[in-house]
């Protein structure tokens, strides 16, 4: 009975990651790379985030209030600054928000200022709907790669309940997975390099599974919420208890209520609000502020922090005068237990809780997760070509191979030529301008290196180029900054800037050599003869 269930759940093992394995890879590559995307290569990313200059409290209070008088009374119910921290903005950013809408708008509508985090020079305004600003704001390289991992640029529902039921896949792989390598303890430290490819490939699926099994668990079950929650989840929670009105599930749990505008005039003191939040929590990082009903005695404040010693973002209250309030997660002010579990859902999923090296670990953990279901695709591929009566051609084999190839090493390597394209772009387009280029760039560069595939060569060959290009695209990152970033990198105006070039300059020549190493397998019968 027992090796009944045993085969059962391999069954389930195999198929499972056989039939997700290429859409596992790409979601675990690119969730890889967006544990980093903000705001270490956001920073990278974009110049006017690469001084250590803090925007000053005092600046913030003053260029709030001077622009609050050149908007509608309306408008200053509701306004939100962004902090230029490479979580969110690079710019510094006031919007003036109307919930109600202008003479012009019937819906939300926005006037927005964006400053020069250094100059604190005007740089760009926006006047209209709200939901176009957010949609239309500046994107980068890190930050399109990092959307593109949340729902494959597929949209809502399609991508986010895609990439929902993707986490489940890995949950169900990694515990049906733990259940079937019994001798756990033997094969966390067996790995038979030496023994030939297919051994050195089966024994790198179980170490890689069996140590970042625990991992794997975790990054499954917060995918799997973090894509399904808005999807179904919400839904189902606004039907059963609130007749089915969404609207009205989240105006009941929102932390930030709606003030009750006195008309009484009093400055609200948005210096010392940001002084005292830097004060209390000294290690954390304010993304944003949020003010209502600006310069009225009823005046409220709140700003979000990450960082610091807790492990979520957490919700500073303020009342205008400057008085705390109390600090609440960014559900707001609600007990349980089940909320406090949701709400360290997003930082255990990117690694966003405990600094830098917690981060790294999540970044190579999250690449071993990507290898996992192609090292086992590949073991059910050789497996098929073995034995007496093989159920899979050699031509085969080497085209399944090649779409492998094509479709992940051409993720990685449209991934990896957008970082050259950040330098050129910051170079030659301003803001937001920028958007229009990472789409095509990426999609077109994945789609051009999966066509290769249908080339009659060897596998062995096609992988071969694969990693030479890869490791060109960010072994040019480097010469590029140096040739025509707008903060050069020989003027050292950012450390960080100069680790990230370094890093790609070493993953790169690492890529490179990798490829020169690599020994081309001669093909016994040319796939031309057969086709």
């Amino acid at each position: 009975m027992k090796s009944i269930t045993l085969k059962k759940l391999f069954l389930m093992h195999s198929w499972v990651g056989i039939l997700t394995s290429v859409l596992l890879f790409i979601v675990a590559f690119s969730g890889a790379l967006a544990v980093l995307s903000r705001p270490e290569l956001k920073i990278w990313a974009n110049p006017e985030l690469q001084s250590t200059q803090i925007v000053p409290s005092s600046d913030i209070n003053t260029l709030v209030n001077q622009y609050y008088k050149q908007v509608p009374s309306a408008f200053g119910e509701n306004i939100h600054v962004f902090m230029p921290s490479g979580h969110n903005f690079y710019l510094l950013t006031l919007v003036f928000e109307s919930h109600h809408g202008d003479e012009n708008y019937s819906q939300e509508v926005a006037r927005v200022f964006q400053f020069h985090p250094d100059s604190l020079a005007l740089v760009d305004s926006y006047y209209g709907p709200s939901k176009e600003f957010y949609a239309n704001k500046k994107t980068d390289a890190p930050s399109y790669i990092g959307e593109f991992h949340a729902d494959l640029h597929l949209g809502r529902p399609i991508g986010l309940i895609l990439t929902g039921f993707l986490g489940l896949t890995l949950l169900i792989s990694a515990v049906t997975g733990l259940f079937i390598h019994r001798k756990m303890i033997k094969e966390l430290f067996t790995f038979r390099r030496s023994k030939g490819l297919d051994i050195a490939i089966s024994d790198a699926h179980k170490v890689m599974g069996i140590w970042g099994s625990v991992f794997n668990i975790v990054i499954g079950f917060t995918g799997a919420f973090l894509g399904l929650a808005t999807i179904i989840l919400l839904p189902a929670a606004a039907f059963v208890s609130f007749g089915g009105d969404q609207d009205k599930l989240i105006e009941t749990f929102t932390a930030i209520p709606e003030p009750v505008v006195s008309h009484i005039e009093q400055p609200t003191n948005i210096d010392a609000i940001l002084e005292n939040a830097k004060s209390r929590f000294p290690k954390a990082v304010i993304i944003d502020a949020t003010i209502m009903a600006n310069n009225d005695a009823n005046a409220q404040v709140y700003l979000r922090l990450l960082g610091g010693e807790a492990v979520a973002s957490q919700l500073l209250h303020y009342r205008g005068d400057g008085e705390f309030v109390k600090s609440m997660s960014s559900f707001g002010d609600i007990s349980g237990i089940s909320i406090k579990v949701i709400e360290v859902l997003f930082p255990l999923h990117f690694g966003n809780f405990a600094g830098i090296f917690i981060k790294l670990l999540w970044v190579i953990l999250g690449l071993t997760t990507a290898l996992l279901p192609l090292s086992g695709m590949m073991m059910w591929l050789s497996k098929r070509t073995r034995g007496s009566n093989p159920t899979l051609s050699v031509q085969a084999y080497t085209r399944w191979n090649r779409f492998i190839i094509g479709s992940c090493g051409g993720l990685v390597l449209a991934s990896f030529v957008l970082f050259p394209l950040q330098i050129v772009l910051n170079y030659s387009v301003d803001g937001a301008l920028q958007n229009a280029f990472f789409g095509p760039v990426f999609f077109y560069s994945w789609l051009g290196w999966l066509l290769v595939s249908l080339l009659p060569m060897h596998h062995t060959f096609y992988f071969k180029l694969t990693l030479l290009l890869c490791g060109a695209a960010l072994s040019a990152v480097m010469p590029l900054n140096i040739l025509i970033g707008q903060n050069n990198i020989m003027n050292f105006n950012s450390a960080l800037v100069v680790i990230v070039d370094s890093l790609f300059m070493l993953i790169g020549l690492t890529f490179i050599w990798a490829g020169l190493k690599l020994k081309l397998t001669k093909q016994p019968i040319l796939e031309a003869q057969t086709v």
